[in-house]
């Protein structure tokens, strides 16, 4: 009877905000950044720059998504989440303003930086006002329907950016981003409620609200693994246009029809998550996911390193096996991870959020590396990082605690 009440999830009734307007708002630092992807050749050139140079508009972004996850987790434990859902709105329009007057490339750069940081304060809301409002099993289902609606934005909204780009020039896109901001924070004033809990440690020093969640050893598990699967993903979306355009000779119109196939397992790997994650619980979810994504990998491995075979089918089909088990796996490790101290949510959030880019970078530079000495790099990269997220999860978390033995009956 106890064991029956305790499985079934318990879902708010009366979720103040439904699931895909948290989508919404979450996306917006990914459309800032999708959006500008294909205007990064026009700005290259009109400032007369280094390729490498206008990477940093991306580059720079990734560290100060980072920095923002790490800041405005514990804001929103310490002054809400409304506060500040709606500064980082302010921040993401104020930067898209201050790109689209730059004059140099370092003025667009201290724009795309600030509007990261806006950007970046969206996500690690969202992820906490999810685990205000829902259970640890209902979260993972939640956070693999958002994530799923965020994977839209990479596959469309780079479309919009390069007709924008040719059409208008390449200040256009922070226009349309100003638009993007402006009526994302009207719709957060509007409908978002304060879902701050009221035992959240409102005042305890936010670097000891850190701290104490780094010294749990099930939450340094469940955000391993989540950071090294993410990780992986990172390195493939980074490394595999190096291998099969650069050294195998694939177009990129043909790469893109590839990856097209990946981003479909991918986003229905989350779908599946958002429906599975209640009735199979959050351990289930990782294990299962976890078991594919490293025979995945390790078949990568096996098939260029063994049998020597590299080519587009070679690398893609195993890739989407990981992309597909990835996507079942991490709605669940963030639910876990932020659910180990649910009234510090925002600093889990920020922590989580910060480890994620970390690692992904990370990632991105050995792979960069490995790659200068073998085509093998990414399959290395990822069959590591696989690696790495299944032993935090089995050593932080599953052998988090000694077994309980039942008590020696009287004789």
């Amino acid at each position: 009877m106890f064991a029956r009440r305790a499985s079934r999830p318990r879902v708010s009734r009366t979720a103040p905000i439904s699931v895909p307007a948290l989508a919404l708002i979450s996306s917006v630092g990914a459309f800032g950044t999708h959006l500008l992807l294909p205007a990064l050749p026009a700005i290259r050139d009109e400032f007369a720059v280094s390729s490498a140079q206008v990477q940093l508009v991306v580059s720079l972004s990734l560290l100060a998504l980072a920095a923002g996850a790490l800041i405005n987790g514990p804001l929103s434990d310490r002054f809400g989440r409304r506060p500040v859902a709606l500064a980082g709105l302010a921040m993401f329009v104020a930067g898209s303003l201050i790109a689209w007057m730059g004059a140099d490339l370092s003025s667009v750069l201290v724009g795309r930086v600030v509007q990261a940081l806006g950007g970046g304060a969206a996500i690690t809301v969202v992820r906490a006002v999810i685990r205000d409002i829902y259970d640890r099993d209902s979260a993972a289902s939640a956070f693999g329907y958002v994530a799923s609606f965020v994977l839209i934005v990479p596959l469309l909204v780079p479309l919009l950016g390069g007709a924008l780009s040719e059409t208008f020039g390449w200040r256009s896109n922070f226009l349309v981003a100003i638009t993007v901001g402006v009526g994302i924070g009207a719709f957060i004033a509007l409908r978002l409620p304060e879902t701050r809990p009221a035992a959240t440690h409102r005042d305890a020093p936010l670097l000891r609200e850190m701290f104490s969640l780094l010294r749990r050893r099930a939450f340094l598990g469940y955000a391993l693994n989540y950071s090294f699967s993410m990780a992986a993903l990172q390195a493939f979306i980074a490394g595999a246009p190096l291998l099969l355009v650069g050294s195998l000779g694939l177009s990129a119109t043909a790469y893109g029809g590839w990856y097209m196939l990946t981003a479909a397992a991918s986003l229905s790997g989350f779908y599946l998550a958002g429906r599975l994650s209640r009735q199979m619980g959050i351990h289930r979810m990782i294990r299962v996911g976890m078991i594919a994504s490293l025979f995945a990998t390790t078949a990568l491995l096996c098939v260029q390193g063994v049998f020597g075979i590299f080519s587009p089918l070679a690398l893609m089909l195993p890739a989407m096996g990981h992309t597909f088990a990835n996507a079942l796996m991490v709605p669940s490790s963030t639910s876990g991870a932020i659910s180990e101290r649910p009234e510090l949510a925002g600093s889990a959030a920020g922590v989580l959020g910060f480890m994620q880019f970390l690692c992904a970078a990370a990632a991105v530079q050995v792979m960069g590396i490995l790659h200068d000495v073998t085509d093998m790099a990414v399959a290395l990269v990822m069959a590591g990082a696989s690696m790495a997220a299944a032993a935090s999860y089995l050593l932080l978390v599953v052998r988090r605690a000694p077994v309980q033995r039942a008590p020696r009956q009287a004789e």
